[in-house]
């Protein structure tokens, strides 16, 4: 059961009014014909106890997911297959769609063979440089052995200007061998990056799941197109399990239950208001009896409060093994904020309205009734919790108040004898 302390004082007042209203209006009744005995009303009276009352608060909540990832598709093409059914429960990596590989896979094959061109170039580069540095050792040899033979005129200038075109030449052909090198070196990058590419997208010509949770709905299907910038997103993955009951209680709560959640851990009941529920198969289906509950924990307070609705958003983390909560629905958290330690309390049955105030009947000791003005605070269970107006031990009317008045001497059932039922006649 819940005890409502957000609600006002006032409007709790109306709520136990409309209760009363009916042993209220039973008090009109007839007067009794002249001359008949007035018998003492029998009444079912009380004493006014004492209890240990929970704190609890109903807030309104929202169900969300800590994880919802959309699925898109990475690479364009034709949509092959959907390897899992919409709305199933999937795990992470689990294999969801397919889309036609088959111009990647194209790609990876070209990107493979420039890849084996520039190896080659760059070996048949290789061989060059070789040739290169070799025709160039031969020509400086050949430059530093001639060049003292030309003062003394042993070797002609012809003769001289060819031995330095010569070497001028080989250490230009090993520059272009160098040059060569460097072009079919790019050329196997180039290509070991076309492959990586390739590799890539047709890694992403299947689409997995990036965690476990449960399908949504598919946007697209077997054989559309999919992929450019208005159609990459095919379908929604939501985690389920556990879930969480976001809720914005007002900033005034924060106090308490920042003081309850440094104590210990805060414990919260989620429950989803309103769903149908079915005791078991083939039996009745009924609406809001017996909703779906669920015990959760306090594991967020948000750091700042909304300065339009002074409110601060909280989240309770709850089990969900079922999938009976679905992000989105609307739910109520109930958090238990402590126990309210010997709270006056009566039975529902006992409080009767009169305008706007609240009374019982209070049985004295020469057995006459007169009646008390109370002020209620709560509801918790078939009892009313009292804030003022009466004192543990006093004696009341449970039942049967919409019949008496003030001043009025009244008889205890409990101390009533039975009245015995004629047997039935029988005939022979």
């Amino acid at each position: 059961m819940n005890e409502f302390n957000a609600t006002p004082r006032c409007t709790l007042a109306m709520a136990l009014l409309s209760m009363a209203c009916i042993a209220t209006l039973s008090s009109c009744e007839k007067p009794k014909p002249a001359g008949l005995p007035q018998l003492d009303p029998v009444v079912s009276t009380v004493l006014v106890g004492t209890r240990d009352i929970p704190l609890t608060h109903d807030f309104p909540a929202t169900i969300t997911s800590p994880q919802s990832v959309d699925i898109n598709a990475r690479v364009t093409g034709w949509l092959l297959e959907q390897d899992t059914p919409d709305g199933s429960v999937v795990k992470k990596d689990q294999l969801l769609y397919r889309i036609d590989p088959s111009q990647f896979q194209v790609q990876l094959d070209a990107a493979n063979a420039q890849l084996a061109q520039a190896k080659a170039q760059l070996e048949a580069a290789d061989g060059q440089r070789d040739a290169a540095v070799a025709q160039e050792v031969l020509a400086q040899a050949t430059y530093d052995r001639n060049q003292p033979l030309v003062a003394a005129g042993a070797v002609s200038k012809e003769q001289w200007d060819q031995i330095t075109a010569n070497l001028a030449e080989s250490k230009a052909s090993v520059e272009q061998a160098n040059s060569n090198i460097a072009l079919a070196q790019a050329g196997a990058l180039s290509a070991t990056a076309s492959i990586e590419s390739a590799k890539l997208n047709l890694e992403w010509c299947t689409i997995k799941s990036p965690l476990d949770g449960t399908m949504g709905a598919s946007k697209y299907f077997e054989g559309s197109l999919v992929g450019d910038a208005s159609k990459q997103l095919l379908n929604t993955v939501v985690q389920m399990d556990p879930m969480w009951a976001s809720f914005s209680p007002s900033a005034n709560y924060l106090p308490i239950i920042l003081a309850k959640q440094g104590t210990t851990q805060l414990p919260a009941t989620v429950t989803l208001t309103g769903a149908a529920y079915a005791p078991g198969p083939d039996k009745p289906v009924t609406l809001g009896a017996n909703p779906p509950t669920v015990e959760g924990k306090l594991v967020m307070v948000n750091n700042q409060i909304s300065g339009t609705s002074d409110t601060i958003l909280m989240r309770i983390e709850f089990p969900n093994a079922a999938q009976i909560f679905r992000p989105g629905a609307y739910a109520t958290v109930t958090l238990n904020l402590g126990t309210r330690k010997d709270a006056v309390v009566v039975p529902r049955t006992a409080v009767f309205a009169r305008q706007t105030e609240m009374f019982v009947w209070k049985v004295n000791a020469d057995t006459t009734v007169e009646s008390v003005a109370v002020e209620p605070v709560s509801v918790y269970g078939d009892e009313i919790v009292l804030a003022s107006g009466l004192a543990p031990g006093t004696k009341i009317v449970a039942e049967g108040v919409g019949k008496l008045r003030a001043g009025m001497k009244v008889k205890d059932a409990a101390s009533e004898p039975a009245v015995a039922t004629p047997p039935h006649s029988t005939k022979d």
